[in-house]
Formats: C-alpha cells, sequence, structure tokens
C-alpha cells in the first residue's frame, strides 16, 4: 500500500510549527551568544510589542548561568546587573518598583507586598563576582535583549 506524500509531508510540517510553539511560555536555556543574536521581530499585540526566535522558534522566556560582572542599584527602582557566561554578557533587569507601580495598583496588596520583598531579597543576592542562575522573560530596550528575572 502507498503512502500519499501530501498527506506526510503536511503531518511533519504541521507538528514541527506545533513543537516550535511549546518553547514559547518555557524557560530556555540558552548561552550569552545565542540569548544576544536572537531574532527580533515587531508584532501588533500591544502587551508583547516584540516577539523573539531563535532560527524559527518563538521564544518568549529564558535561563543563563554566569558570573555577575556588574551591577546598578536604584533603591525602590531596579537593580540593573550582567551576567557573563564566557561566551556574551546578557544584561539583566530586576524590578524593584512593585510598591509604586501602577501596574501592581489593581492586586491584592498582601500579594504585591510579597512580591516586593522577594524582589528585595533577590537583589541582596546579587554581589560582583558571585555564580547566579537568571530565569526571565526576554525583554528588549533600545534594540538590546536582556533578561528579567522571574
Amino acid at each position: 500500500m502507498m503512502m500519499n506524500p501530501n498527506v506526510t509531508d503536511f503531518g511533519i510540517r504541521n507538528c514541527r510549527k506545533t513543537m516550535s510553539n511549546q518553547l514559547y511560555n518555557i524557560h530556555v536555556k540558552l548561552l550569552a551568544f545565542d540569548l544576544l543574536s536572537l531574532t527580533q521581530t515587531p508584532t501588533p499585540s500591544s502587551s508583547d510589542p516584540i516577539s523573539f526566535s531563535r532560527r524559527g522558534t518563538p521564544l518568549s522566556r529564558a535561563e543563563t548561568l554566569g558570573t555577575v560582572t556588574s551591577w546598578e542599584l536604584k533603591p525602590h527602582k531596579f537593580l540593573k546587573f550582567t551576567i557573563d557566561d564566557g561566551t556574551g554578557c546578557v544584561p539583566c533587569v530586576l524590578w524593584l518598583n512593585h510598591l509604586s507601580s501602577p501596574y501592581f495598583a489593581r492586586r491584592n496588596p498582601a500579594d504585591v507586598r510579597l512580591l516586593a520583598d522577594l524582589a528585595e531579597y533577590e537583589a541582596a543576592e546579587v554581589k560582583l563576582g558571585v555564580l547566579a542562575r537568571v530565569r526571565g522573560r526576554i525583554t528588549a530596550y533600545r534594540d538590546i535583549e536582556s533578561l528579567g528575572p522571574d
């Protein structure tokens, strides 16, 4: 019995498309070189104005491991730091403005306080020379990719 190649080909294409979309909300382990070479594409969505992809696979979250090589703290606003894994340096931003941001105004105050305390605790752990694993949302500011830790 002969198989219809068009049916099989469609099944494979459909499977590849489905598998590539399965990585979209997963923290994908990436080297700095790979993270900094992602393709940026504008989207019509206002919640995610830029989407990122690697070799055609859409990504929204990443994980990297390296040494903290720089940091800049703006109290109650943000902590900006850099992770170096030997292939490049990944800029990261940890937001510390949970209590003053209008974004969190509609949320339960106890939950916001918990998020703020957790962010402050994590910020205190970031020191020059320490080995750090960062997991977060891939973002871009002025066309430079960065990780916003979860």
